[in-house]
């Protein structure tokens, strides 16, 4: 939902290809799951606290609040409405969101009802495009990955 590039060139193409697309991560690593907070920690060990940085969860608390303003009767979740955002485009097929607790496999198991969201909304969506390009960068001398900004 946030990562709106793919729409542009990717999905064009593979429509014209008859290419079937599956969109990985469709959470964003847990950051549309609407949990996180600018105060969320993560455990020891756990990648997302290089990725979502303090000002990352920052930017990333307010940009999800934002969203909040679009629940309602086409989604009553911020999942809901980027699982539902995903596959409102006919070009992709499936999605694989995380399934480490039953009620969210549950949540993200109901999506696939093939209710896509209306023209509206998901132009209102366009609106919260973010871009953030963190790439991952492993430097050969250090044991971990840190994320650039590029």
């Amino acid at each position: 939902l946030f990562h709106q590039k793919p729409a542009e060139k990717l999905l064009p193409y593979a429509k014209e290809k008859n290419i079937g697309l599956i969109a990985r991560v469709p959470l964003d690593e847990g950051g549309l799951s609407g949990q996180f907070t600018e105060n969320t920690q993560f455990d020891e060990g756990d990648f997302r606290s290089q990725y979502f940085t303090k000002d990352r969860l920052k930017e990333l608390a307010i940009r999800t609040e934002k969203l909040k303003s679009l629940l309602g009767d086409e989604a009553k979740t911020i999942p809901e409405l980027d699982l539902r955002y995903i596959l409102s485009f006919d070009e992709v097929s499936s999605v694989i969101p995380g399934m480490r607790k039953g009620n969210h496999v549950e949540a993200n198991v109901s999506v696939s009802d093939g209710r896509q969201l209306s023209a509206k909304l998901m132009e209102q969506l366009k609106n919260h495009t973010w871009e953030r390009n963190f790439y991952p960068y492993v430097d050969p001398s250090m044991k971990d990955i840190s994320y650039i900004e590029a």
